[in-house]
């Protein structure tokens, strides 16, 4: 056998016996949540009330190769005292199993609007392998909209709770 020979063999065995790279892949999440707690701020400053019950429905995704960063996108429905609807983006991290921190913007577009930063903290109660209980505290403060009466910011702090679902 030659030295051409060889290296041809080894060449083919190299090929044969090396493995496919797998690409990133995303890891798609879903939640349901339902929040209220006070709100404060406006033209009366100190006043305390309560803040408007909001359901959110989310999707959040991250790269598997860097689970503890994740995005997610959610549109909100303010159910009571009236109808409103909007979304907010989130940047979560997470901590560990059980919590994660997250902070973004959100926004109230219809039929006023409300805009103006979050942030916030789920604890993770574990139900089976993909699904999660969540519940925790979010604060949003909003600073522009044409719902705020004379360029008031107004403010809430919410305790959210719902489900998470890894898809």
């Amino acid at each position: 056998m030659t030295h051409r020979n060889a290296a041809t063999l080894v060449f083919i065995a190299a090929l044969l016996a090396a493995r496919s790279a797998s690409a990133q892949q995303y890891v798609l999440g879903g939640s349901a949540e339902l929040a209220s707690g006070l709100a404060g701020g406006g033209p009366n400053g100190g006043v305390l009330e309560r803040a408007r019950t909001r359901l959110r429905l989310a999707v959040d995704f991250r790269v598997d190769e860097f689970p503890k960063d994740i995005v997610a996108v959610g549109i909100l429905a303010e159910l009571e005292p009236h109808a409103s609807f909007g979304l907010d983006v989130r940047y979560v991290r997470s901590l560990s199993r059980k919590i994660d921190v997250n902070a973004g913007g959100i926004g109230i577009f219809f039929p006023e609007s409300l805009i103006g930063p979050s942030c916030g903290l789920h604890y993770h109660l574990t139900l089976s392998r993909t699904v999660d209980l969540v519940v925790g505290p979010e604060i949003d403060v909003f600073v522009v909209g044409s719902d705020l009466l004379n360029n008031s910011i107004v403010w809430q702090g919410l305790l959210q709770a719902g489900v998470h679902v890894d898809l």
